[in-house]
Order: structure tokens, then sequence, then C-alpha cells
């Protein structure tokens, strides 16, 4: 039987090779040198034995069965044996891959022999990225270690129509975000948020030269928090974020299951610079972190078992790998159960007059508890009502139309309506597997301005939503229902007092600053594979009746949506 020849330098040889002769080698220890070093000699001894066994495996097969033209080419191919030894490359890693056994048992058929030598070339090549990863990071600044970078990008494919009976097909970049977390010290952290967006957005008006908007990254947030409530009471927070009013954080995929926005955070979300001082109580006591356990991933149930099972129907085959055991993680402490925040803002820009800074003030108190029924989490896995939780809390702002749609739309009447304060109630539960959401957000008392047609207006608006979502192959340890695995979520929110006004600015009457009088999204969605998750959504859109000012029509929209989070 002939036999390939094995070439004498791996590719893993090659590269630690390589490695060596780099110039910034020469600046590392000498105790590095000679480790690395002693690492070659070992990997070209762990060369010599396994290509030796691979040629008295090819000599005993080769009387059985002699090789035909048929036979595919990777019967007789060997397989690199240099990324075997790769795994004492570096003796300072923490690399756990068990190597092969020293000898092969002769009950083993040899192809089974084979297939258990491909699977562990695979894990020794994993084993070599691995040792040039930490090779590598010694060069440079170590940035990471205070600097954590994360973000999101979601393309959106939707059919809608409108209240005028328009229909239209879109495909969009929904989201293009990057974030950045600085933390210098273990008392201040710092967020940095930055955000594309397409120029067409009413709250970003652009100029019309090409009637296309202008493509422009956004500074979404930035602000600095001092302190940490886990060992003191209070903290303080500056900077741009988004004000404590309703369920709104500013993140729409950790707001709400759904792909559409309920209508609260559409009316209400506000984004402003501010400066607070918050508190978290009682303080937890000082104490060792807890016990790491083993946390069961969550299966994703419907697309990925699809596609695996259809790709097997096509002739893939994954490549042999040894089954990772899930390693065991420490998990976080408990928040103070009572919190809450008074922040002062700055709610002037260039459209609406300047107030006083003692004039806009915006706070929140909430409480929120849990429990697993005096049982461990372990045996909680088939339960449908713990571990439970809720998170209850209260808002006030100083002026509801200072939120981002409100003082969008109404510009030309911030004037005559001056300032409206507002409160919000929200809640969230979650039993087992189970998410309800609550909330209502609106005005304490009534706006009152003239429109551009000379009527006369009295508006109170609010808005209020009731949402639930329910997860497949939950375990009690999962952060968030949605945030992995297979889940579905219903929601329905609804306005009040926010059919729109007439607006006579651009030349004719235009309707202006209105919503849905209610909406109903019917949502389902897939993390596919780590950090990707594939989601479909179906919205229908009631809009006011015509003596309320609306066109009494409905509206309905079809969205999938491919988002992906690092």
């Amino acid at each position: 039987m002939k036999r390939l020849p094995v070439p004498k330098g791996s590719a893993a040889g090659t590269l630690l090779c390589l490695i060596l002769c780099l110039p910034s080698w020469q600046a590392l220890a000498a105790d590095d040198v000679s480790d690395l070093k002693r690492a070659v000699e070992l990997l070209q001894a762990q060369n010599r034995e396994l290509v030796k066994r691979l040629e008295s495996l090819e000599a005993e097969k080769a009387p059985r069965r002699p090789v035909t033209l048929a036979e595919p080419a990777a019967k007789t191919t060997r397989p690199d044996p240099a990324p075997q030894a790769a795994q004492v490359a570096a003796p300072r890693t923490q690399d756990r891959t068990p190597a092969p056994p020293a000898a092969t048992p002769r009950g083993l058929s040899l192809e089974q022999r084979l297939t258990d030598l491909e699977v562990a070339k695979t894990a020794q090549e994993d084993a070599v990225r691995s040792i040039v990863r930490s090779t590598v990071s010694t060069f440079g600044p170590k940035i990471n270690e205070f600097v954590t970078l994360g973000g999101s990008l979601e393309i959106t494919a939707g059919k809608t129509s409108n209240f005028q009976r328009q229909r239209s097909d879109s495909i969009e970049v929904s989201t293009a975000e990057l974030d950045l977390e600085i933390r210098a010290n273990e008392w201040m952290v710092g967020n940095l948020v930055i955000v594309y967006n397409s120029g067409t957005n009413v709250l970003f008006p652009t100029t019309q030269g090409f009637n296309v908007g202008v493509d422009r990254l956004t500074l979404d947030k930035a602000f600095v928090t001092i302190g940490d409530v886990q060992r003191f009471p209070l903290f303080v927070k500056a900077g741009l974020d988004y004000l404590p009013f309703g369920v709104s954080t500013g993140i729409q995929r950790a707001d709400s299951l759904s792909i559409v926005s309920p209508l609260t955070i559409e009316a209400f979300e506000t984004r402003k610079t501010s400066i607070g001082i918050g508190f978290g109580l009682p303080t937890p006591a000082l104490g060792p972190p807890g016990q790491p356990v083993i946390v069961p991933p969550v299966r994703p149930m419907a697309i990925n078992p699809l596609v695996s099972a259809l790709s097997r129907q096509l002739g893939y085959q994954r490549p042999p790998m040894r089954p990772q055991a899930p390693l065991p993680v420490t998990l976080p402490p408990e928040a103070p159960p009572f919190y809450g925040i008074f922040n002062v803002y700055d709610s002037s820009n260039n459209d609406i007059p300047t107030r006083r800074l003692t004039a806009s003030y915006n706070a929140r108190l909430g409480y929120r508890l849990g429990g697993h029924c005096g049982r461990p989490y372990a045996e909680l896995t088939s339960s449908y009502v713990c571990p439970w939780s809720v998170d209850f809390n209260v808002d006030y702002s100083s002026s509801v139309f200072d939120s981002r749609f409100l003082q969008s739309e109404y510009v030309p009447f911030i004037n005559q309506i001056g300032t409206v304060p507002g409160m919000a109630a929200s809640a969230k539960m979650t039993l087992g597997r189970f998410l309800l959401v609550g909330e209502w957000n609106g005005a304490m008392r009534a706006a009152r301005f003239i429109d551009g047609t000379g009527r006369p207006v009295r508006m109170m608006p609010s808005a209020w939503q009731a949402a639930l979502g329910y997860q497949f192959d939950w375990n009690p340890w999962m952060d968030a229902i949605g945030s992995q695995g297979t889940f579905v979520g219903v929601g329905y929110s609804g306005t009040y007092g926010l059919a729109g006004v007439t607006d006579v600015t651009t030349g004719a009457p235009t309707r202006v600053g209105f919503l849905p009088q209610s909406r109903v999204s019917f949502t389902a969605g897939e993390w596919v594979l780590e950090n990707t998750k594939l989601a479909i959504e179906y919205s229908h859109n009631w809009d006011y009746p015509i003596a309320k000012g609306g066109t009494g029509r409905q509206a309905d929209g079809i969205f999938l949506a491919l988002t992906y989070n690092w």
C-alpha cells in the first residue's frame, strides 16, 4: 500500500518557530524562551510517535483490503500530527484537553482508530489556536483590562401598510450599535454607546437634496457612574442617558420581546443629559462569592434542529469533536431590594425655550423581590411558578413633553404648552418560564394650546401596555426570558389623547403628533446560534375614530429580524 509522505514540520511547529523569530519576541524573559524551546522538542517527539502509530495502522490494514481507485483519499491521507503535541507547547496555559492514549487497543477496528485520531487532531488544533492567542496577547497594551466591547447588529425585512392604505416593502439596518464599558477602577464605570441612523427618522431631519437621508453615527449614550450599591448605598450618575420613565431603558432588545416597540415606549421614551443621585438599600453584607455552578445550556427547539436535520439529509457531516463539558460560573449577587434615583436634566435645545435646571427633574422609586419556593434550583427545572421575581417601580417627570416623540412632534406648540408633569408605573414579573409585563404612563394634567388651524386643543396624553412571554426548554438559571433558546410573546398596548393635531408650518394642513389607538403583536423568536437571533412578528394597529381626529382605519405589518449581539 502506497503511503503519502508525512512532512517533518507540522503547521503548529512552523507557527511556533515563526513566533520565535519575531523581533518583538527577543524582549520576552529568558525563562519564556527556554520554555518554548523545550516545547518544540516535545512537539517533535510527539510527531515522531504519531508517525509510527499511523505506519503501524496502515501496515495492519494493507493485507486485509488493498486500496482501489474508488476509495476516498481521506482513507490514505495522514492527519497532520503536529497539533497533537501543541497542548504542551505553553506550560503556562490552562488547557485541559486530554492527550490521546499511548497505545491503540487491538480490539477496535481500524476505522474506529482513525476516527479517534481525527477527534484528537481536531482537539489539538483547538489547543494550538488557544496557545497562539495566549502568546500574541502578550504584545501591545492590555486594553481589555479596562474596556469591554459589545454591540448589536439587526437587519429587519418588513411588509407594512399604513392608515392611508399605502403598502410598502423594506429591508433595512434597524440597529447598528457599538457599546463600550470603561472600568478604570472599582468605584467608577463609564458607558459609551454609538448607533447608526439612516437620517430618515423624523427625530433626526436632514437635507432633502437627493430625496434620501444622510447616513450618520450618533452618540446614543455617554455617562459615568460613581459608586457600587453592593458595598455602599449611594451612587452618582452623570451624562447622556435615557431617563427612567416606564419600562424603557433605550435598549429595545432588552425592554421587550417584540420587534416593534409597544406604544408606551414610542410615546414616552426620554433621553437627556442629566446628573442624578441614586441609592440601593439595604447594602448586602460582605462575604465571599457564591460557589460556582454548572448552568445547563438552553437548546433551540425549532429552526436550529430543522436546519441540522436538513443538512444531514444533504450529506453534511459535522467534524468529529469531543463534547465540551459546560464550565462552572459564579452567579452575580442579588441587587438590593429598594432602589431609586433623582435626576436633574437639561431640557433645552434649539427648538424649545431654555428652562431652568430646577424646573426639569425626574425621579424613580422601586422595589424588587424574588424567591425559589424554598427548593434548590436543580429541583425546579420542571416548575411553572418557581423561581419567581417581581420588579415594581413608580416614576415622575416634570414634563412628559420632554420625551423624544412628543417634543419632536409638538415643537410648533411647545411655547404654548409649557411643562406638563407626568407619572409612570410599571411591573415586571417572572413565574418560572413565564414573563408578565404591565405598564401605564401618562400626564397628570391636560395640555392646552391652539393648533395650526386656530382650533383650541386640550389633550392629556397617556399610554399603557400588557405583555406575556413564554420560554421553551427553560431552566431556572436563565437571566431573562427570551435571552436564549426559543420563545414566543404577545403584547397589547394602547394610547389615549394622541389622535394628533393639525400643523400648517409646511404650507399645507398636516396631521402630526399621532400614534395608533391600540396595537397588538405576536412574536416568535429563536437564538439559532450563539448570540444570533431570528425572530418573526405580526403587528396590527387601530387608528382613532374620525370623531376623535383619526381615520378610523387599520394597518398591519409582518417583520423578520436577524439580530447578532456580541
